[in-house]
C-alpha cells in the first residue's frame, strides 16, 4: 500500500512517501509563494525515484490549512485532481490536528500564530476536540485537566500569552517542533474514512473580510 502526503500550506513544500508502514522519501522545498512552480516537478521526481508511476499511489494525505491561501489551494488542486482522475482515495487531515499526533497528554493545544491576540488553535482531549480561530478572552481556553501541552512550530506572543493564562491552574507544556513526524500524521490520516474528492475545500489562514464583518454582527 503506497501513500503520497502533501502539504503545501506552509513555506516549505512537503511531500512524503509512505509504503506500508516505511517511510521511503521526504521532500522539503523552501519554495515560498512559488509551490505551483514546484510541486508536480517534486512528485514527478519522486515517482521516478522509486520507479512508480501515479496509478501505482493507493492513497493521496493532504493537509488542507490554516495556511497560505495560495499554497493550499495548490495542494489541495493537485490532490484533488489525481484522486479524482485515477480514482484513488483520498484522505484530509487540517495543520492543527497534524500538529498534535504522538503527542499524549490530558489536554493537547495546537496553535498556528496569527496575530498577538488571536490564532488558530486546535484543543483536543479525550471527550473533547475544538478547533477554531480563537482570541485569548475566549471561555474555550479554559480547563479542568491539570496536564497541558501547547504545541506550534512558532514561539510568538500568542502561545506565550497563552502559557501565562494557563499556568496558574495548570501544569503547562511547550513543545515547539521543526516538522511533523511524517510517518505518525500518514498514518494517523489514513485511519480516517477517505472523503469525496469533490469535498475537500482549504481552511485559510487569514479570516476575508466579510466573514471578519460576519462574525463582528
Amino acid at each position: 500500500m503506497k501513500t503520497l502526503f502533501i502539504d503545501s500550506s506552509r513555506k516549505s513544500l512537503s511531500i512524503a512517501l509512505q509504503k506500508d508502514d516505511e517511510l521511503l522519501f521526504v521532500s522539503n522545498v523552501d519554495s515560498y509563494s512559488k509551490h505551483s512552480n514546484y510541486l508536480m516537478n517534486e512528485i514527478k521526481s519522486i515517482l521516478e525515484k522509486f520507479d512508480l508511476k501515479p496509478n501505482d499511489i493507493d492513497n493521496y494525505v493532504v493537509l488542507n490549512g490554516p495556511g497560505s491561501f495560495t499554497g493550499i489551494r495548490v495542494g489541495v488542486t493537485v490532490c484533488k485532481t489525481i484522486a479524482w482522475t485515477l480514482s484513488k482515495k483520498i484522505y484530509k487531515l487540517n495543520n492543527l490536528e497534524a500538529l498534535k499526533v504522538g503527542i499524549e497528554d490530558d489536554v493537547v493545544i495546537s496553535v498556528i500564530p496569527d496575530k498577538k491576540n488571536a490564532s488558530y488553535v486546535g484543543i483536543y482531549s479525550d471527550n473533547y476536540t475544538c478547533e477554531d480561530y480563537l482570541e485569548l478572552s475566549s471561555d474555550k481556553l479554559k480547563f479542568n485537566s491539570k496536564n497541558i501541552t501547547l504545541v506550534s512550530m512558532e514561539d510568538n506572543e500568542y502561545l506565550q500569552s497563552l502559557k501565562d493564562m494557563l499556568q496558574t491552574s495548570n501544569n503547562i507544556n511547550v513543545k515547539i517542533i521543526n516538522d511533523y513526524d511524517y510517518l505518525k500524521v500518514i498514518n494517523y490520516a489514513l485511519s480516517k474514512q477517505s472523503i469525496n474528492p469533490h469535498s475537500l475545500v482549504p481552511i485559510y489562514l487569514k479570516k476575508i473580510d466579510a466573514e471578519k464583518k460576519k462574525n463582528e454582527n
